[in-house]
């Protein structure tokens, strides 16, 4: 968490997404968290947190950024957008974490999330 826009310092605010379209059967607490395990000199333990980012734009998804601009992004990994379940809302007995090992979408979101200052 930032304090003040001047500390945004890595990634920076053009490169800090602060929201992004979420999945309809991925809707649980209201956000959308970024699983940042792997990151960033292990891509091979990249995976999801239950939630998943939306792809309702022909496979893509929109974010927008701590410098006001917005980006839709389109996922390259079938992983990150397998068929939405219609009428569903997340079942907490889904598996917490979900493997996606050297997912590149993953590590696109990686690198545009806030993250502790070294």
């Amino acid at each position: 968490m930032y304090g003040k826009f001047t500390d945004m310092i890595d990634p920076g605010p053009s490169r800090t997404f602060v929201f992004l379209d979420q999945r309809e059967d991925r809707i649980n607490w209201g956000n959308c968290f970024t699983d940042m395990f792997g990151y960033p000199d292990k891509p091979q333990q990249t995976r999801f947190h239950g939630d998943y980012p939306a792809s309702y734009h022909n496979r893509a998804g929109g974010f927008s950024f701590a410098d006001g601009h917005s980006e839709i992004k389109r996922w390259v990994d079938g992983r990150t957008s397998p068929a939405v379940v219609k009428d569903r809302s997340v079942v907490f007995v889904d598996p917490e974490y979900i493997p996606s090992p050297n997912n590149k979408d993953i590590i696109w979101m990686q690198e545009r999330a806030t993250r502790k200052i070294k």
